[in-house]
């Protein structure tokens, strides 16, 4: 449909980086978990060492040794000797703590097993909730708002794109949730991906967060990518003491469609590692959160827009958590519904309100719509012929199909496949234009595609 070019982005973070802790009680959650994290980790990898110790909880090795000696006194930890790592020893005088490594105690493995039974998240400890609103708050879009020409350098390989471009653009900056919508094809869900490339500041997301008595598990390499800091931010990062508990990301982009369900939209424990995962709209703070094919989800439109109606109003969320508490976080995402119906047919006046802008996408002009064909010609490496196109645009004609951008890139790999298969030159015919096009659609598609 659009040809992909790579965007240059991610500038300075609009916030300045979490300061690591200097003591147990800067951690900001009590210490009895950071001992049970530190004892769950312990009984996964044994024989660890102080600094496999401090990268994996993601604190400094002074806080992982203060941990190791009140678990010692509790007689759950034990040192190892460094030379037949079997023996274990009293104290550390004289020896070098950084190659001694550390085990449970069977009272040790008992208080581990009972932590992992609570709760199974081993990984970094969690940063308080009190911060992660604070840092939700700060890095909102509306800090840090895109110009015209970062999203036209976003979309510029979008055919047809002025005509909603300097819509869309403020409608990200409003913080307010968005409509897309128009019949299939149209570009709705392949622009609403690439608006993320307009957002070129990094944001910090923390592992997990400590909500009300629970550990939630926020960052996931499926929703955030990780950045490597340029030299002057890794000088930001050794000078300020950066708190690795926090990962510098892009901005996220979480997209779902028709498999979304209720449970997604709130706390639920994962099946493989028995950890408690943050909502999906959690997921997407300080970036977008796409819902896409909206209206095909199994559960009611309704029920759905009903969950939305706070949080689009007054940017907060509230979540039910596992002991059966409930907890407000902020709720600072981009929301894009993405649908093929009218906004009639969505939702009543008060939810449509909400929906502060409605980007309608029509389908292209003929000549965007010639010059996308020609395009995708020349990503597929075909030898370019105007007989094809002129035959394509009969067809169109004959069969009053508008002229939607997703119609070039798949009758263009129809055509390859066809070529392929049957061993012809890389040159499109008119011959094989209509073979692809019967191919491609079907009598009940082209009676609702007629214009």
């Amino acid at each position: 449909m659009q040809l992909s070019k790579t965007l240059e982005t991610h500038g300075h973070a609009p916030v300045n980086p979490p300061q690591m802790a200097t003591s147990l009680e800067g951690l900001g959650v009590p210490t009895y978990v950071a001992e049970a994290l530190l004892l769950k980790l312990l009984n996964i990898e044994p024989k660890i060492n102080l600094l496999q110790l401090t990268q994996r909880l993601a604190i400094s090795s002074n806080l992982i040794q203060l941990l190791i000696n009140q678990l010692r006194e509790h007689g759950y930890v034990e040192v190892l000797q460094p030379d037949s790592l079997k023996t274990p020893v009293n104290g550390a005088q004289g020896v070098n703590s950084s190659i001694l490594r550390y085990q449970l105690t069977s009272s040790g493995e008992s208080q581990a097993k009972a932590a992992l039974k609570k709760d199974g998240y081993v990984g970094p400890i969690p940063v308080p909730l009190r911060d992660y609103q604070y840092m939700a708050k700060q890095q909102s879009l509306r800090h840090s708002p895109i110009t015209q020409e970062l999203l036209r350098q976003a979309l510029n390989d979008v055919y047809g794109v002025e005509q909603y471009v300097d819509l869309i653009g403020p409608a990200i900056n409003s913080g307010r949730a968005i409509l897309f919508y128009g019949d299939p094809g149209t570009g709705k869900s392949y622009i609403a991906n690439r608006i993320i490339r307009s957002l070129n500041t990094p944001v910090y997301i923390p592992y997990a967060v400590f909500v009300s008595g629970n550990i939630v598990r926020l960052f996931t390499p499926q929703h955030h990518h990780e950045l490597a800091p340029s030299s002057e931010q890794s000088d930001i990062f050794f000078n300020q003491h950066h708190d690795r508990r926090w990962v510098l990301c892009s901005r996220p982009l979480v997209q779902v469609g028709g498999e979304l369900t209720m449970n997604m939209l709130e706390v639920s424990k994962c099946d493989a590692t028995g950890a408690w995962l943050a909502p999906l709209q959690m997921m997407a703070n300080n970036g977008i959160f796409i819902i896409d094919d909206f209206g095909r989800q199994s559960m009611p439109t309704e029920r759905l827009l009903n969950r939305w109606i706070v949080p689009m109003e007054y940017q907060i969320d509230y979540l039910s958590l596992p002991n059966g508490q409930q907890s407000t976080i902020p709720f600072v995402t981009t929301l894009i519904f993405s649908t093929n119906l009218t906004p009639k047919e969505i939702g009543d006046p008060a939810f449509l309100r909400r929906l502060g802008y409605k980007v309608h996408f029509p389908p292209l002009d003929i000549q965007d719509y010639k010059a996308l064909w020609q395009a995708q010609c020349e990503l597929q490496n075909f030898l370019y012929d105007d007989a094809p196109l002129q035959h394509l645009l009969l067809l169109h004609k004959r069969d009053q199909v508008a002229y939607y951008p997703c119609i070039p890139k798949d009758i263009t790999r129809i055509c390859h496949d066809l070529m392929v298969y049957k061993k012809l030159e890389s040159r499109l015919t008119a011959v094989l234009v209509e073979s692809a096009w019967q191919i491609y659609f079907s009598d009940e598609q082209l009676k609702r595609m007629t214009l």
